[in-house]
């Protein structure tokens, strides 16, 4: 049997929720499913990811493959560095240490992403009061 680790689709229409579940890769989307390992909210006014780390690693340690959606949440959280971590036997000060520099790593990130972004921005105003002068 090949276990994944997905969404299951929850949530009015227009108004998406999501469970992260361990299911059957044969089961439909909504389907059955083994167990739920946390929630994902995508609506950007209240966007929330919560997920129980310990059966989350547990599922991948038992070889579960998480969908592509799934990897990415997992990896913008952190969680796949840290299981990576703990799947290599790394001791607790080293976890802690690597977590935190990608932390800093991924602040960084965002903050060259806000500013490009407003670069942008000002930029096609600059070029919009051009074009009404």
């Amino acid at each position: 049997m090949a276990v994944r680790i997905r969404l299951k689709r929850l949530g009015k229409k227009k108004q998406p929720f999501y469970r992260i579940v361990v299911a059957d890769s044969r089961a439909p989307r909504d389907g059955r499913s083994i167990e739920t390992i946390g929630h994902y909210n995508p609506i950007p006014a209240h966007e929330e990811l919560v997920i129980k780390e310990d059966r989350l690693f547990h599922w991948l340690g038992e070889g579960a493959d998480p969908s592509d959606t799934v990897k990415s949440l997992l990896r913008n959280r952190g969680l796949i560095l840290k299981y990576e971590l703990i799947s290599r036997d790394a001791d607790e000060a080293t976890i802690t240490k690597e977590m935190t520099k990608w932390e800093m790593a991924r602040d960084e990130r965002d903050k060259r992403r806000a500013a490009a972004a407003d670069e942008r921005a000002k930029k096609l105003a600059d070029q919009a009061a051009a074009e009404a002068a």
